[in-house]
């Protein structure tokens, strides 16, 4: 990942600053994101998943490639992915800390995001 990138992410009374690598996993909650961060603080936005997404390309275009969209409610970093089990619908992320984060996500979602590490992308 690129050093020094950040997505912004204003509103009429606030701004939240997040720097690429502190930036574990985003989940979906309706028209609202649970930003999860390195250092274990949560964050929730008033953004829907797809306008993160596109916030992540534009403001952090060097670090972008290291996240990816699992399903219709996760965005992980694949720095933090630590263990896939398809079959289990699980995924498990480590902060830089070690705090571990269990997720579940499809079968099929887990199965690509499994055969593109393994592809090494």
């Amino acid at each position: 990942m690129v050093q020094n990138e950040h997505i912004v992410i204003t509103t009429s009374v606030d701004l939240l600053r997040v720097a690429a690598d502190e930036l574990v996993y985003a989940e979906a909650d309706g028209n609202y994101t649970t930003l999860v961060l390195a250092d274990g603080d949560r964050r929730v936005v008033t953004l829907q998943l797809g306008q993160l997404e596109k916030l992540i390309a534009q403001q952090m275009p060097g670090a972008a490639a290291g996240f990816v969209r699992i399903g219709k409610s996760l965005i992980v970093s694949l720095n933090n992915v630590r263990y896939i089990h398809p079959g289990k619908g699980m995924l498990e992320l480590r902060n830089p800390a070690g705090a571990k984060y269990e997720l579940t996500a499809s079968r099929e979602a887990l199965r690509a995001l499994k055969e593109m590490m393994e592809r090494g992308k």
